[in-house]
């Protein structure tokens, strides 16, 4: 009597190993995805309070174009310049505080922070290759709610792109 396997069994077992890897690797990668998200949203809350903070605190004094102007506290992060803004990264994402509102709502009097996602700490600020961008939204008139933008692949983890999360 032969103990072994037959070469039809072991295929069968390969591919079906294989159908369930290919179900589960594109899960695991959202899921991935989604947990990183997590830790850009929960920044861009603090760094929107430590805004709203030194607007109370100095007024027209308060320069929200600096995390350290702000008072934020961004350790382990690397911070550079690009133009008047600055930015800090760590290997998943890029935080930049400014005025500008990526949607179509009125522009931020404080400024609207923004989170780029990225693939490591690049080399230069100037020019951010990421995969999709996180904005908190400021707006008279808006919700103050973190908005995706810039990638229909990567939004759709979010309600689309251009939707609150």
């Amino acid at each position: 009597m032969n103990k072994g396997f037959t070469l039809i069994e072991l295929l069968v077992v390969v591919l079906i190993i294989g159908i369930l890897s290919a179900v589960a690797l594109p899960q695991y990668e959202k899921a991935v995805e989604k947990s990183r998200a997590a830790e850009a949203v929960q920044m861009l809350r603090y760094l929107n309070q430590q805004q709203q903070l030194c607007v109370l605190a100095q007024d027209d004094d308060c320069d929200t174009r600096t995390f350290e102007s702000m008072g934020a506290e961004l350790k382990g992060l690397s911070c550079g310049t690009t133009g008047d803004e600055e930015v800090c990264c760590n290997k998943h994402w890029c935080y930049v505080s400014n005025g500008i509102s990526l949607g179509d709502s009125c522009p931020s009097s404080i400024g609207n922070v923004i989170a780029a996602r990225v693939d490591g700490i690049p080399s230069s600020f100037d020019d951010l290759d990421r995969r999709y961008l996180l904005e908190y939204e400021t707006c008279e008139g808006s919700a103050h709610s973190i908005v995706c933008y810039e990638s229909d692949k990567w939004c759709k983890l979010f309600k689309g792109n251009g939707n609150p999360i």
